[in-house]
């Protein structure tokens, strides 16, 4: 299919927030998928586990390097894989704030 460039990863969590606390043991690998189909299959893995806090569905793009390296400042740092997650741009919290409180 065309733009199958999305996966969805599920699994237990210490920290369900946090997909960099997904217990490896536990992960399930879904797709790939178009973004559309990934994010509905993830919030019905969500749904169906709305009784298990720990247990998440993440949508992720699987052609994306998912290091915590920011393209702004170059310093590795863990929010730069939860906002790629989250909001899908790789920077990390502190270039975020600049770019919020002086946008260029």
């Amino acid at each position: 299919m065309e733009n199958d460039g999305f996966i969805v990863i599920e699994g237990i969590h210490k920290n369900p927030n946090n997909i960099d606390t997904l217990d490896e043991s536990s992960k399930i690998v879904h797709g790939p998928y178009n973004k559309k189909k990934a994010s509905e299959l993830a919030k019905t893995l969500n749904q169906k586990n709305i009784d298990n806090f720990y247990h998440r569905a993440w949508v992720v793009n699987k052609d994306i390097q998912t290091d915590n390296i920011c393209e702004e400042c170059k310093k590795e740092d863990a929010s730069v894989k939860q906002n790629l997650i989250m909001h899908s741009y790789k920077i990390c919290n502190s270039c975020n704030l600049a770019k919020t409180i002086f946008p260029l």
